[in-house]
């Protein structure tokens, strides 16, 4: 029975190498279907639930011991810009859950299934606003049986506003993902960064005066631990997208309570509110839409760059603003 197992499993998937820049990774890719949803398996027992995920036609990205929530989040954009896999869905249980559920949604996985106890992830988990699942650590039964039938299930997020169906073509605009701590709140930026790809931008590709998402694809989204400040404006903790305003002396950030829509989808009436930006200007050209948070005393700055411009806001802990005050 073993060694028959064994040879369907090699029959059924084939390993990849881990891409540069990762933290290392077994990956199983079914050879049927053509595009199955991918799990990441962060668990004691990850190599036996992914042998059985990967029998059963479900990709999965076997991840060993505690990686940091932003290693885990870096794994999820980059299965998140294969075109081999519709959705990527996060299992995490035991040590590695509390970073694997800040990942998940920071990084917007379509989906997190969770086994047993979840106190050290529970406000994060909250927050989450992709398709979630949870069961009992004494559940005998095969738990890979319930992951696979999850990830079958949970819908595309980030598409209200276009096609219901991720394309099965590379992306042009990758996702990309930071998380950084900004006193004691964890903070996390995801985007799809545009080309330039020798194109007018400012004037543009971006009109002035107009409403602009600084991204591409699935919305610009910022989530949070805790509440921040971003330059005059107060954010609750939670998920929230950006918007721009640029103008050739003036550029205006708004922050929405809009969660999940496509790029080009903006209701004026979810914005929580809106703050100026510093702009300047670049002696390089940034080919790709860059987000960046620089540490700076007990807070940070928020800038965001693209071709020969960048525009900047203060950001910090609402604890620290108060203090301030």
């Amino acid at each position: 029975m073993f060694q028959r197992s064994v040879l369907a499993l090699v029959a059924a998937t084939f390993t990849l190498q881990t891409p540069a820049g990762l933290v290392p990774a077994r990956q199983l890719v079914p050879q049927s279907p053509a595009r199955p949803p991918v799990v990441v398996v962060l668990s004691p027992a990850g190599s036996a639930i992914a042998d059985a995920l990967s029998v059963a036609g479900i990709a999965a990205v076997q991840i060993d011991g505690t990686p940091s929530a932003a290693d885990v989040a870096k794994w999820i954009t980059n299965l998140r810009n294969d075109e081999r896999f519709p959705t990527t869905t996060v299992f995490a249980e035991g040590p590695a859950l509390a970073n694997a559920v800040i990942a998940a949604r920071a990084a917007r996985a379509d989906g997190i299934v969770t086994r047993g106890p979840v106190n050290a992830a529970t406000g994060e988990l909250d927050r989450v606003v992709a398709a979630k699942f949870q069961f009992d650590a004494e559940d005998v039964a095969d738990p890979a049986v319930r992951i696979a039938a999850f990830a079958r299930s949970v819908p595309v997020l980030g598409r209200r506003g276009t096609s219901a169906a991720r394309p099965a073509t590379a992306r042009r605009s990758p996702r990309q993902v930071l998380l950084v701590t900004v006193g004691n709140v964890l903070v996390g930026l995801e985007w799809g960064s545009p080309q330039k790809r020798g194109r007018e931008i400012w004037g543009g590709i971006v009109k002035w005066n107009d409403v602009w998402m600084p991204g591409a694809d699935e919305a610009t989204t910022l989530t949070t631990s805790a509440p921040i400040r971003i330059g005059t404006l107060d954010v609750p903790a939670g998920d929230h997208t950006f918007y721009i305003v640029p103008a050739p002396d003036r550029f205006q950030l708004i922050i929405s309570k809009d969660v999940g829509q496509f790029h080009t989808v903006h209701d004026a009436t979810k914005e929580l509110g809106r703050t100026d930006l510093t702009a300047g200007t670049r002696t390089d050209s940034v080919e790709g839409l860059t987000f960046s948070m620089e540490p700076r005393g007990d807070g940070a700055v928020l800038k965001v760059a693209w071709d020969t411009r960048e525009f900047a806001a203060p950001v910090s802990s609402a604890s620290t603003s108060l203090a301030r005050r």
